[in-house]
């Protein structure tokens, strides 16, 4: 019986020889008619001979055609990694044929069915020479990419994105204010749609499941710096009670401060004495950690109090120095001031922040991102000529910060607080002074409710700054409203405040220093 690989060709060359075979087999079955018989006659070399030979020939060419095509096959198996199913067996030849059996080769043509398939790859990706089973994709207030064990595969990537879209309109009381230096400023209306912030954010671990990194890119439409960077930071956690990072951060100085913008505030933005006093963003070192069970702080050695944008050559040769330190006693207390979750627990916290630096040169640059200049309390800045006296330009001052903050969260309920305490100590300019300091106070306090639970707030805040050179204050009120119930990724907020001679200037908030009259802000806020 012949084995072959079942191809068309194997069945031509088995049908052939089997033809060949036929005239033979025919000749010594058949029977001479009656008569008498004629004497036996002897072909001369052999006939059937002959044909035995061209048999075998044929034989051998399909023994040689089998192997060419099993080898064909193993290379398609090869290339498309996998088996390829079997192929039918030939029929027996038909008994009627009656080819003689001593002439069925012994040789066994290797059936491609056996030819053993490679082992199936363990994933898909691995084609593209890629583990796809390595990572996972998931979303969590940003798109993430996760692996699956951090340990072996140390790097995980988050994006996240956050808008403010802002309405600003501003009806002026008073057509001018008079600042320190005896400067008659105009005080304008304004009206405007802008974004005041907008951020594209890449954060996650990287090398070590324990470093961190993370970059910030800012986008705007109210400074002369539509993108920049905002902040950037890359650290190594220790445990949970210390990191250590370096980069770009807030310079610590104030709760409310440190509070994103985009958390559940209550209000489009920071209050104003939050505005008037706080520091800005610098670029140093900083460590982070929980040393006991809901005790938590912050300290950073920076470049300076209010540094963002300044070339080298214009900072100082003193660090500046700030921490700040909160207890939550009753669990976490979670962001912003408002109860969004409309909690069943109460939550309090209890802080302190404190800043010393050491200020030079123009604080002019307001423009830069979330620059804030440090000011008098009438909202003169400190560094133009004639602010402290007449002639004279302040070259160097210290900073001396304090505050101290409260806040309270239970079932939809917010409440919080916040003093402030600046010296502006160490005064020297191009020519004498009267004063070598000068001391400020103020703060907010603010509270809301959520009317319908999780989903609509009303809200009232105040917030005052005084000291030598004058004084300001604001009170408002609004509310927010947001739409996906119990998050805070989408807000609504409109907010009416009345300004009397307000001391703050910062293009973000709305602020801006010696207004009189009435601010509307109505925002947009989202992130994801």
């Amino acid at each position: 019986m012949f084995r072959s690989s079942g191809t068309w060709s194997s069945y031509v060359s088995r049908a052939t020889l089997a033809a060949c075979l036929v005239p033979a087999a025919g000749s010594a079955a058949s029977e001479d008619p009656p008569g008498p018989s004629p004497a036996p006659v002897r072909v001369a070399g052999s006939e059937n001979d002959a044909r035995i030979e061209r048999l075998e020939r044929l034989v051998t060419t399909v023994v040689e055609e089998n192997r060419r095509l099993a080898e064909e096959v193993r290379t398609l198996k090869d290339q498309l990694g996998k088996a390829t199913p079997p192929l039918p067996s030939p029929s027996p030849p038909d008994p009627a044929v009656g080819a003689p059996a001593e002439i069925e080769p012994a040789i066994e043509v290797e059936s491609p069915a056996t030819i053993p398939s490679p082992e199936p790859s363990e994933s898909a990706g691995s084609v593209l020479g890629i583990e796809s089973s390595r990572f996972r994709v998931d979303y969590d207030n940003g798109f993430s990419i996760i692996p699956e064990d951090l340990e072996k595969t140390p790097f995980s990537l988050r994006v996240r994105n956050q808008n403010m879209f802002r309405y600003n309109g501003f009806d002026r009381s008073e057509r001018f204010w008079t600042d320190s230096a005896g400067n008659r400023v105009p005080i304008d209306s304004s009206n405007y749609f802008g974004i005041p912030r907008g951020r594209l954010i890449f954060s996650g671990a990287m090398l070590d499941p324990d470093i961190r990194y993370l970059l910030s890119i800012d986008y705007n439409t109210v400074t002369s710096n539509p993108i920049g960077f905002r902040a950037y930071e890359f650290g190594y956690r220790f445990d949970r009670a210390f990191e250590l990072y370096v980069g770009q951060a807030k310079v610590l100085g104030s709760r409310e401060w440190l509070e994103s913008a985009f958390a559940p505030l209550q209000g489009p933005d920071r209050s104003m004495a939050t505005t008037f006093f706080r520091p800005s963003l610098s670029q140093g070192v900083w460590i982070l950690g929980q040393p006991t069970d809901h005790l938590y702080y912050r300290a950073m050695m920076s470049n300076g109090f209010n540094t963002l944008n300044l070339q080298p050559q214009s900072l100082n040769n003193r660090f500046a120095w700030s921490g700040s330190v909160w207890w939550e006693p009753w669990g976490s207390y979670g962001r912003g001031y408002a109860d969004v979750q409309n909690r069943e627990e109460a939550a309090i916290r209890l802080g302190a922040s404190y800043v010393f630096a050491r200020g030079r040169g123009s604080q002019n640059d307001s423009d830069a991102v979330e620059n804030s200049p440090v000011r008098l309390s009438d909202g003169t800045i400190i560094t133009v000529p004639g602010a402290i006296a007449p002639g004279v330009t302040l070259q160097t001052y210290d900073i001396s910060l304090a505050s101290i903050d409260l806040s309270y969260k239970y079932r939809g309920l917010g409440l919080s607080t916040e003093f402030y305490f600046q010296d502006l100590l160490a005064f020297a300019g191009t020519g004498p002074l009267p004063i070598r300091s000068t001391r400020a106070l103020g703060g907010f306090l603010q509270g809301g409710y959520f009317v319908i639970p999780e989903k609509a707030e009303l809200y009232l805040r105040g917030s005052f700054v005084t000291g030598a050179f004058g004084s300001g204050d604001e009170l408002g009120g609004g509310f927010n409203w947001y739409p996906l119930t119990g998050r805070e990724n989408l807000r609504f907020t409109f907010d009416a405040a009345r300004l009397e001679t307000s001391p703050a200037g910062q293009n973000r908030t709305g602020y801006v220093a010696g207004q009189t009259g009435l601010l509307i802000r109505t925002q947009v806020s989202v992130f994801f």
